[in-house]
């Protein structure tokens, strides 16, 4: 049996298909959620009371940078999953210049914006006004856009409804490596003991990953489970359609394989090399063991 943490409910109608596939390859999943501190995380993980964090892939790197045993075997998403919503004084990237952008003030989305602007060339042209959930709500830092304070925003693919509701639109644009949504982090000390599970689990990854992107009704048939009982705490999923617009979202977020893109990983890195000296002197490829992505694509390949 494999135990495995994850924080945010927005993450279990994948990880209750994970679970389901990997029972196929006679693995038996424990899904529970871990704590918002060290002790109800990462220390469970180096006790061995826990064998797969499934989330804070980007705040597990610099511990491993410091030199944490860690090992990172899969991730589910290698694209930024957020859009870029604006008033309409924005249409395009080039529109930003001279703006306000609104700016979560939560985990990653407070550092990805910074990089993406350094990326597209608005270093300094672009105002970052960061905000907290506690005053905002949850991924409510919108409601700055649509009372005028700030002119755009990034907000992720699940929350949109309500900004674009207020009128706000979307910007389309191209994919942006990042490794988030569900990533497998595991220990070395697990990693020695487990390996025969630790394969299962990423064997069925990969059937999950599949399965979300080509039978939405084997999905949605989880997702009427105990996943919808626990997304209910954040998002309104009372209609058949709201679940299936939860759905789409979802499976808009996961790659086609459980396996992250090199600008992924080097994205995720560089997002906090301005916070995280650490990292200045780490290659976080050291941090992963690709070993088990190689032996599910090999089956795979017959």
């Amino acid at each position: 049996m494999i135990r495995l943490f994850y924080r945010d409910v927005d993450r279990t109608p994948y990880l209750h298909v994970l679970r389901q596939c990997a029972r196929q390859h006679g693995l038996d999943v424990e899904v529970a959620r871990g704590g918002f501190t060290r002790e109800h995380w990462e220390d469970e993980l180096a006790a061995g009371t826990v064998d797969i964090l499934a989330e804070n892939y980007w705040g597990l790197q610099v511990q491993a940078a410091q030199g944490a045993p860690w090992i990172a075997i899969g991730g589910v998403a290698d694209a930024w999953p957020d859009r870029l919503l604006a008033d309409d004084s924005v249409r395009t990237i080039d529109d930003l210049r001279g703006k306000r952008l609104a700016v979560r003030g939560l985990g990653p989305q407070e550092h990805l914006p910074r990089m993406w602007l350094q990326d597209n060339g608005l270093a300094g042209q672009v105002e970052q006004l960061v905000y907290p959930e506690k005053e905002t709500g949850r991924w409510g830092h919108w409601k700055k856009v649509a009372d005028g304070t700030c002119q755009a925003c990034f907000v992720s693919v699940l929350y949109v409804d309500p900004a674009l509701a207020a009128g706000l639109h979307e910007i389309p644009l191209p994919a942006y490596g990042y490794v988030g949504n569900v990533t497998l982090v595991t220990s070395e000390q697990t990693l020695a003991r487990h390996r025969e599970d630790l394969q299962k689990l990423i064997d069925a990854a990969f059937d999950a990953s599949r399965l979300f992107h080509t039978d939405r009704g084997a999905v949605l048939k989880v997702m009427r489970g105990e996943a919808r009982e626990l997304v209910s705490q954040q998002l309104d999923l009372s209609s058949e359609e709201r679940l299936e617009r939860l759905y789409d979202g979802l499976r808009a977020e996961l790659a086609d394989a459980p396996l992250p893109t090199p600008e992924a990983i080097g994205n995720t890195r560089r997002m906090l090399l301005h916070v995280a000296p650490e990292l200045h002197d780490y290659n976080t490829l050291a941090m992963w063991d690709f070993s088990f992505a190689r032996e599910a694509l090999k089956k795979r390949r017959g």
